[in-house]
Parts: C-alpha cells; sequence; structure tokens
C-alpha cells in the first residue's frame, strides 16, 4: 500500500513537472519569442524588422555571440540601433575580444575582459585588474551575462518546443 502511493507520487510530480516545462514554451512564444532565425523577445529591444538578422549575420561572420551583442545593447540601453552603428559596435567587440585573446588569455577570461574593456576601456580593465586581486565581476558584467543567458534560453526555447512536439 505504502509503496503504491509513492508511486503516485512521484507520477504526479514527474507529470506536473512535464506540464510546467511545456507551458513555459507556450509563454514565451505568447511573449513574443520569434522562431525564426534571429528572434528576440519583443518589448526588450526595439529594432528595425531587418537588423536582428543583420546584427545576426554579422555575429556569425565575426565569431561573435549574437545574445552576447543583444544583452549588451539591452544592458546599456541602446534601442533602434541603425545597422551602421551596430556594425561599429559589433567591430569594437571583435577588436577588444581579438585584443585580450592575443595576450595569451583563454576564452572564459577572454569574455569578462571584453566585457570590462568595453565598460571602462582597455587602459581601465587594466588599472581594475590592478585595483582588483582576482578578475571579480564587476555589475555590468553580471548585468549582460545574465541578460545573455535568458536570451539563449529564450531564443532556445521555440525550437526546444518543436523537439518536444514532434
Amino acid at each position: 500500500m505504502f509503496l503504491r502511493r509513492e508511486w503516485t507520487l512521484y507520477r504526479l510530480v514527474i507529470s506536473t513537472g512535464i506540464i510546467l516545462f511545456i507551458c513555459s514554451f507556450i509563454g514565451l512564444k505568447a511573449e513574443g519569442i520569434s522562431s525564426a532565425g534571429y528572434g528576440m523577445p519583443v518589448g526588450k529591444i526595439s529594432m528595425a524588422e531587418n537588423t536582428p538578422q543583420d546584427i545576426g549575420k554579422l555575429c556569425e561572420e565575426n565569431e561573435l555571440s549574437y545574445e552576447l551583442v543583444l544583452a549588451i545593447f539591452y544592458t546599456e540601453g541602446i534601442q533602434d540601433i541603425p545597422i551602421d552603428a551596430a556594425i561599429k559596435e559589433i567591430e569594437k567587440l571583435v577588436d577588444l575580444r581579438d585584443y585580450w585573446a592575443d595576450q595569451g588569455f583563454p576564452d572564459e577570461v577572454v569574455f569578462d575582459l571584453l566585457l570590462l574593456s568595453r565598460e571602462k576601456g582597455i587602459e581601465g580593465c587594466l588599472i581594475y585588474l590592478n585595483d582588483h586581486d582576482a578578475c571579480a565581476p564587476d555589475q555590468y558584467i553580471q548585468k549582460v551575462t545574465e541578460y545573455k543567458y535568458n536570451l539563449e534560453q529564450s531564443l532556445d526555447a521555440p525550437a526546444v518546443e518543436k523537439i518536444i512536439s514532434s
């Protein structure tokens, strides 16, 4: 008798988890997550219709994370960015990434240094590193990283939803 109750409770917990998992994707879709190409949450970053796709292509060409670029724009409050300005911003990020990678830092550290030097400049970043024992992420790095993670999760949701429904 006791084993039957445990089994029933176990099935209830599992089915509730599955239902919540599926509902979360339905909720994301209702919030405006685009499933075509480079989508983004509507209402978070406003851009002209083709700009997300253009930014996505630029990021691919430069081997730069699309979600990172959007997270930086969101964190810095950049709205309705013209494609010419986006190109300059992406080139700046690529230059910073390449600078720190050429210094011999591993990718995980390059990510933090890229963001830190984006915020403070390369000299400001070096001063920050000298003043702090470790490369402890500051608030800017934490905000960008958190929003990048959230974007990665939300942009992957439609693909996961498609897999679940098939």
